[in-house]
């Protein structure tokens, strides 16, 4: 049985207590002061004659007060009891917290530590004995000048919250990340009188944070850089070269019949070749120059300060491009096979070629294809009469501009997996264009195009509209409701109203927003993280999911992505692809989901196309995946018919 509860708590028995004293005092008093008692002993005095009325109502005023005392004193005692019991919880809170927890007196003038929770000593090696007293600079080390303490000490003098990440020192000398919260604690007069800081240890989070950077601005097989970084140092180069008037050329390489080798020998030769063309690549070249590479056999080097004619800093550009023809041209053995290859080079020069790393990027590429159209294996520079390009994408623009009002696109669903049930989820939207005269066009020749001539914001428009109306329309037909994701482009995103827009699309086909998910590039939502902030959270307030796609492919700020409401990483198709038998993508993948997993992500693979990328996955704990391996992106008529063999199939 369980023990029965005290009638009366103790604040009742106390208070009790306290006011039966005052009630037996003040009768007493009421009764010597009325002289009731005095006169009871005087034979002069009849009974009748005592002034019982005026007693009797005295003694009455003191009972009535009696027990107003003790209500009162109850409910102090018992707020008392209350206020010590939370005293007591957040003192245990603070002493189990995971993170440091210091509080200093601000009213002194070195703000010496006052306390530190067992956390402190777990996280810094110091002692409370040994942190007492002192100020908390003392885990900077030596290094007193870091621009983030600018803040702190602005919130120490202006006795307000503040926010750093700090290079810190434990005991045995060994660095850690701290990510410090500060904050004001007020006295009852209202004056701050200690400051409490949280010492949160993100050591591991700025480690991951390193590695997708880098992986971001590198390649994963050579370790060159990848075009993110490339373009950055063009730009950087072309700043330089007009202020000085210095000479620059971008020449873009691509290897001839790499695909043969590749597919004769296997990927893991074909790789082993990439990196020794990086190589000798980088042997050709001078170290202020920049060997880069795009993906594939495609490569590009940023060539500053090469004359046109011999001088004596430099060789002229012509030499060093010859040089890198018949570096190229020398034979490879991977094994115990030895085969030959040869590279075409195009080139442009600055400014005469173009004026942005986007401009002569893409017209070294034409001059590359000039090289390889003229039997390979030769060098050719950009000349005005590939702008012929131009006029076809011009004529595809025009093409593109009528194809939503003659109803040529439609769309195609490609399905999601859950790795541990092995059953559809949800499905991606993707966007196909049938030309009545080209025929099917490759969203890869369209969508940069929509993208850069706005008319991504109606198409977009008319994608999510007639994916959530189909959505709707299986689940009307009793087929199991599964997510729909639903790109995102930059040029939608930054339209105003992109919110309102995207309600009255879910109202009027009556989808619910929970089965609707946007993906959104890394890109797109670190190009400008603290605007887009709050157009995120609007729209997971409405209750749509929100997904970053192509992730580590970009640049992530752990501090961003922390505060960005999103629900799940969409690990990009380039890292799944060689994520078998290339550590680097496999260290990639498995990074990127130990992040997301310890954000509190579910993390989705694209580009599935085999049994072992799978497995791989699987036992990498990546919650979901989409590609090959199960199905095409198929048009709403298959996919349909897959949604009703997925209800039939057991689970």
């Amino acid at each position: 049985m369980a023990p029965q509860q005290p009638r009366f708590s103790p604040e009742s028995i106390q208070a009790l207590g306290i006011a039966a004293a005052y009630a037996l005092i003040g009768c007493l008093w009421m009764l010597l002061s009325s002289g009731i008692l005095a006169l009871l002993v005087s034979r002069d005095v009849s009974l009748r004659d005592l002034p019982w009325n005026e007693t009797m109502s005295g003694m009455l005023v003191v009972l009535s007060s009696s027990l107003l005392l003790f209500l009162l004193v109850k409910r102090k005692l018992e707020d008392s009891r209350r206020a010590a019991q939370a005293l007591n919880l957040r003192d245990r809170a603070i002493e189990s917290s995971i993170n440091a927890i210091i509080i200093t007196d601000h009213t002194r003038a070195d703000n010496p530590i006052e306390y530190v929770n067992p956390a402190f000593t777990r996280i810094t090696g110091y002692s409370a004995a040994e942190a007492m007293g002192r100020n908390w600079n003392f885990l900077l080390g030596d290094e007193v000048d870091q621009p983030a303490l600018e803040g702190i000490r602005v919130a120490l003098r202006e006795k307000k919250e503040g926010r750093a990440l700090l290079r810190n020192f434990r005991k045995d000398g060994s660095l850690f990340w701290n990510d410090l919260h500060l904050a004001p604690v007020r006295g009852d007069s209202g004056a701050v009188t200690h400051f409490i800081g949280i010492l949160n240890d993100v050591s591991n989070a700025m480690r991951y944070q390193d590695e997708l950077e880098h992986q971001a601005n590198h390649d994963t097989l050579t370790g060159l850089p990848n075009r993110n970084l490339l373009k950055d140092r063009i730009a950087q180069a072309i700043a330089y070269a007009q202020r000085y008037q210095r000479t620059l050329a971008v020449a873009f390489i691509d290897l001839d019949n790499f695909k043969l080798v590749n597919d004769s020998l296997g990927h893991q030769a074909g790789d082993q070749l990439l990196k020794t063309v990086s190589a000798r690549l980088q042997s050709c070249v001078r170290v202020s120059d920049t060997v880069a590479r795009l993906g594939g056999d495609e490569f590009v080097i940023l060539l500053c300060d090469h004359p046109a004619e011999p001088g004596v800093e430099c060789p002229p550009l012509n030499v060093t491009l010859q040089r890198i023809l018949d570096e190229i041209a020398l034979p490879y053995r991977i094994g115990a096979h030895e085969f030959f290859l040869s590279c075409s080079i195009g080139y442009t020069l600055l400014p005469g070629d173009g004026d942005t790393a986007d401009l002569l990027l893409r017209n070294a590429d034409m001059a590359m294809y000039r090289a390889k159209d003229l039997g390979r294996n030769n060098i050719q520079p950009f000349v005005p009469e590939l702008n012929e390009k131009v006029v076809r994408r011009l004529s595809l623009e025009g093409d593109l501009r009528r194809a939503l009002d003659n109803g040529e696109f439609y769309l195609c669903y490609q399905p999601q997996l859950d790795l541990v049930t092995r059953r559809m989820v949800g499905m991606e939207t993707l966007i196909r264009w049938q030309h009545p005269q080209r025929g099917l066009i490759s969203p890869v020749q369209f969508i940069p195009l929509a993208e850069e001539t706005g008319l991504i914001v109606p198409i977009g428009a008319w994608v999510l509209r007639t994916a959530c109306a189909q959505a709707k329309a299986w689940q009307d037909a009793g087929l199991p409701p599964v997510r729909l994701s639903v790109n995102l482009s930059a040029r939608q995103f930054i339209q105003r109203d992109l919110i309102a827009s995207i309600k009255q699309t879910l109202e009027e086909t009556g989808l619910s927003p929970e089965y609707l998910e946007l993906e959104l590039t890394e890109s797109l939502i670190m190009h400008n993280a603290d605007l887009f902030i709050s157009t995120l959270r609007e729209l997971r307030e409405i209750g749509i999911e929100l997904a970053v796609d192509d992730f580590g492919t970009g640049y992530s700020s752990l501090s961003y992505l922390q505060r960005f409401p999103i629900n799940r990483l969409k690990i990009d198709q380039s890292f799944v692809r060689d994520i078998v038998g290339n550590t680097d993508s496999g260290a990639i993948s498995v990074a990127i989901i130990m992040l997301g997993h310890s954000l509190g992500l579910k993390v989705i693979a694209e580009g599935v196309e085999t049994i072992e990328q799978l497995d791989c996955l699987h036992s990498s704990n990546c919650n979901e995946i989409q590609g090959y391996y199960f199905s095409k992106p198929l048009p709403a008529a298959e996919m349909q018919k897959l949604l009703e063999q997925d209800v039939r199939t057991p689970a």
